[in-house]
C-alpha cells in the first residue's frame, strides 16, 4: 500500500532536477566515487568495529569492553542532527564536508601516537573509544552532507550509475587495504608474505599509514561542485523551521519506515560483526594465526561485486528491490556463520559484507523520498535513529559474554527477519518527495 497522493507527490521527470551541466555533474560523480575509494582504502580504520574490536581484545579488555567502539561510534552519529538545525544553508556543505574529514586524521593520528608512545592499556583504550566518538560524529556529517550534494549535484536519473561506480570499484581499494592489513597482523594468505610485524607495532603502522589518505579527503571535499540557491530562505524562526522539519520527517510515511527499517537492519547485520569476527578464532582454533585482514578482504571483496550489481539492480528497478536485496544478504551471512565451521566460516565476513551495502540504500531511499531541502534534515533523522544502534552493539557483547556467541548470532537473525517483513509488505517501491513550497525549493 502506498500513501502518495496528488498532494504529496513532485511530478518533476527524474532527468530535470539538477541545474548543473553534465559534465560538472560528471564531476562530483567522479568526486563521489574517489572519496569513497579512499575512504575504503583505509577501510580497517575507518570503520570503526572489526580492528578496534580486535585492538581492544587484545589489550586484555572483555567482548563487553571491545564492542564498544562500535557503541560509542553510533551513538555519537546522533549529533549531527544539530548541525542540520542550526546549519542547514546550502553554502555550508564544503565546510562541513572539509571539517568532518580533517576531525577524523585528527584522531587517527591521536591513536598512532598513543601506540607508538607505549601508553598504558587503559589509556590507549580510551583514545580508541574517543576516536571512534570523533568519528561517529564525523562520518555522521560527512555522510549527510554527501548525500546533499548527490541530491543536488547529480541527477536522480544518473543515481544508480554513481552508486554502482562509486560502490563497485571503491570496495575493490578496501580489498588491497584489507591485504595490506593482513600482512602487519600476519601472513598474506596467497603467497605467505608478511611484514613480520607484531602486537602493537602492527596497529601503529596500520593507524599511522591511513593518515596520509585521509588528509587527501580534505582536498577531495572541496573539489566538488554545488549548485546553491540564488535567494537562499533565511528562516524567521530557527525554532520553528526545525519544528517543521521534524513534523515533515514524521509525516513522511517513506521517509519513517525506511528509518525503522534503517534501524533494524542495521542492528541485526552490521552490529553483530564484531562478535563474528571475534568468534573466528573459536571456530579456526586459537592457535591460528590473526586473519583480521583477511576477514576484510573478503568483505570488502564481495562488497565490490554486490556493489556493482546493487547499481545495476537500482537502475532496471526501484529504490526498494536494493533494501531487499541488501537485507536477505545479510540473512544468508547470519545462516552460514550459524551452520558452517573450519576456514568455511570465514566467508560469513563476505556475505555481511556485502549486505552492508544497505548503509548505501537506506539513505538512497530516504533521499529519494524528500525534498531538496529536506535531505540534510532527514539523513541527520536518520544518523539520530542510527544511534540507537550502540545498544545492540553493547547488547550483542553481553549476551555473548553470558550466554555465548552463537545466541547473540540467533538473535541478531530474528531482527534481521522482522526487518524483512517490514520493507516488504510497508514500504512503496517508489517512494516521491513532497511538492516543496516556493520559499523552500532550492
Amino acid at each position: 500500500m502506498s500513501d502518495k497522493s496528488p498532494a504529496a507527490t513532485v511530478l518533476v521527470p527524474a532527468e530535470d532536477d539538477c541545474p548543473l551541466s553534465a559534465a560538472l555533474q560528471t564531476r562530483n560523480i567522479a568526486c563521489f566515487a574517489a572519496v569513497w575509494c579512499l575512504i575504503y582504502l583505509t577501510a580497517p580504520v575507518s570503520y570503526v568495529g572489526v580492528t578496534h574490536a580486535n585492538l581492544l581484545h587484545d589489550l586484555g579488555n572483555s567482548d563487553t569492553v571491545a564492542n564498544l567502539p562500535h557503541a560509542v561510534y553510533q551513538w555519537m552519529t546522533a549529533l549531527p542532527v544539530l548541525v542540520a538545525w542550526f546549519l542547514p544553508q546550502a553554502r555550508w556543505l564544503k565546510p562541513l564536508l572539509v571539517g568532518s574529514f580533517a576531525a577524523k586524521a585528527a584522531l587517527t593520528a591521536l591513536v598512532a601516537a598513543a601506540i607508538w608512545l607505549r601508553w598504558p592499556a587503559a589509556v590507549v583504550t580510551g583514545c580508541v573509544l574517543l576516536f571512534a566518538g570523533v568519528f561517529g560524529a564525523a562520518n555522521g556529517v560527512m555522510l549527510m552532507a554527501l548525500w546533499e550534494v548527490v541530491r543536488r549535484g547529480v541527477s536522480t536519473a544518473r543515481r544508480g550509475v554513481t552508486l554502482g561506480f562509486s560502490f563497485g570499484i571503491g570496495p575493490i581499494a578496501a580489498c588491497a587495504g584489507s591485504l595490506l592489513q593482513q600482512m602487519l597482523m600476519g601472513k598474506e594468505p596467497l603467497t605467505g608474505y608478511t611484514f613480520g610485524m607484531w602486537f602493537p607495532d602492527s596497529y601503529l603502522a596500520l593507524f599511522a599509514g591511513t593518515l596520509p589518505v585521509m588528509v587527501l579527503c580534505v582536498f577531495l571535499g572541496a573539489a566538488f561542485q554545488i549548485p546553491l540557491p540564488v535567494d537562499e530562505p533565511v528562516a524567521s524562526s530557527r525554532t520553528a523551521e526545525i519544528l517543521d522539519g521534524l513534523r515533515q520527517f514524521a509525516t513522511s510515511r517513506p521517509v519513517v519506515l525506511a528509518a525503522v527499517g534503517y534501524l533494524l537492519v542495521y542492528s541485526g547485520g552490521n552490529a553483530i560483526f564484531d562478535n563474528v569476527s571475534l568468534h573466528a578464532k573459536d571456530v579456526l582454533g586459537q592457535a591460528t594465526p590473526d586473519t583480521v585482514g583477511l576477514q576484510n578482504f573478503l568483505r570488502f571483496g564481495f562488497k565490490a561485486v554486490a556493489g556493482m550489481l546493487l547499481g545495476w539492480l537500482l537502475a532496471k528497478t526501484n529504490p526498494k528491490a536494493a533494501l531487499l536485496a541488501t537485507t536477505a544478504i545479510l540473512l544468508a551471512g547470519m545462516a552460514w556463520a550459524l551452520n558452517v565451521s573450519g576456514w568455511w566460516y570465514l566467508l560469513t565476513a563476505g556475505l555481511l559484507g556485502a549486505g552492508e551495502l544497505f548503509g548505501v540504500y537506506f539513505p538512497n531511499y530516504v533521499t529519494t523520498a524528500s525534498a531538496k531541502s529536506q535531505v540534510r534534515a532527514n539523513i541527520a533523522y536518520l544518523n539520530l535513529l542510527g544511534s540507537l544502534v550502540g545498544f545492540a552493539s553493547v547488547i550483542f557483547g553481553q549476551i555473548s559474554d553470558q550466554f555465548g556467541r552463537i545466541a547473540s548470532f540467533h538473535t541478531a537473525t530474528g531482527v534481521l527477519i522482522l526487518a524483512m517483513l517490514l520493507i516488504a509488505f510497508a514500504l512503496p517501491a517508489r517512494p516521491a518527495p513532497r511538492e516543496e513550497s516556493s520559499a523552500a525549493a532550492a
